[in-house]
């Protein structure tokens, strides 16, 4: 779904459970339960069973939203924007990494051998780019934004370009040698170092073996959304549930597996409303912002 106007999604009936979406990153025993835990914390908070759907992409999740079989769910924030110009969801809860509510784009290739040097981005010419999908903020929409602003036309720079639908992959095909071009997330720490990305596991351990051309930002973060279909009442409950748990073990040890995040907090308003300004304008130019 990329239409601009308002919608709406089927009516959700009255039932004691609720869905969460989530497109997992990282896959694994651990995965699957601090998502059992993350829903537990707030189930247990708004008084419902909430139970996981674990889903393997992006538009997959936009299309459970679209049509009624997830009540609320976990967003990049193209989608996120879209989906809530589009009156399908409410943003309710960000994620903060490191403090921040805000991360950045991360172009990057192989790690270089012994001698050699990394291409400048201006040097970026006739080489295999690998991106997430059209509506990944760091793994398309804003390397292209870089790339412009470097000079570099992105329509012409690459003589071939694939989407593969997540950041893994991204990192996968360039480490591997199927692409010399990747774009991935990045969190910065206050000395510019970077923390984690996609090219890392959420915890920024295990460091996979690429070379970072630059970074670009800021993108605000990931964040927690609920369909519009759902009672206004159950939303401010996931709200205040998400954003007043700070101190629940069982949750920080769940968002930071799952996400790489401290905590949940308030949607940040001013870095958001940017963002949702860039979306709107892009479909009514008639960009197509695809989640795949």
């Amino acid at each position: 779904m990329s239409e601009g106007r308002p919608g709406s999604n089927p009516p959700i009936p009255d039932k004691d459970s609720l869905v969460f979406g989530f497109a997992p990153s990282v896959e694994g025993d651990r995965t699957r339960q601090a998502l059992v835990d993350l829903c537990r914390v707030l189930g247990e908070a708004v008084g419902r069973n909430v139970a996981p759907m674990r889903v393997a992409s992006y538009g997959a999740l936009e299309r459970a939203i679209v049509e009624g079989r997830a009540h609320f769910g976990w967003f990049p924030p193209v989608v996120l924007a879209r989906l809530e110009l589009a009156g399908r969801v409410i943003p309710v809860a960000q994620c903060v990494r490191a403090g921040g509510a805000a991360y950045q784009t991360c172009l990057f290739t192989r790690e270089m051998e012994a001698g050699k040097v990394a291409p400048t981005i201006e040097q970026l010419h006739d080489l295999r780019a690998v991106w997430v999908d059209r509506s990944s903020a760091a793994g398309y929409v804003f390397p292209r934004l870089l790339l412009a602003a470097h000079g570099v036309d992105p329509a012409k720079a690459f003589r071939q370009e694939s989407f593969v639908g997540s950041h893994a992959e991204v990192v996968r095909h360039v480490v591997e040698g199927l692409a010399e071009v990747g774009a991935t997330f990045a969190s910065l720490g206050p000395d510019g170092r970077i923390l984690r990305g996609g090219f890392t596991d959420p915890d920024g351990t295990n460091a996979r073996p690429i070379q970072v051309l630059a970074t670009f930002g800021p993108i605000p973060n990931d964040a927690m959304a609920c369909s519009t279909a759902l009672a206004p009442e159950m939303t401010d409950a996931l709200r205040r549930a998400a954003t007043h748990a700070k101190t629940n073990i069982a949750l920080k040890s769940a968002l930071r597996h799952l996400f790489g995040a401290d905590s949940l907090a308030p949607i940040a308003e001013s870095t958001y409303n940017e963002l949702r300004t860039l979306v709107s304008r892009a479909l009514k130019s008639g960009v197509v912002l695809d989640a795949g």
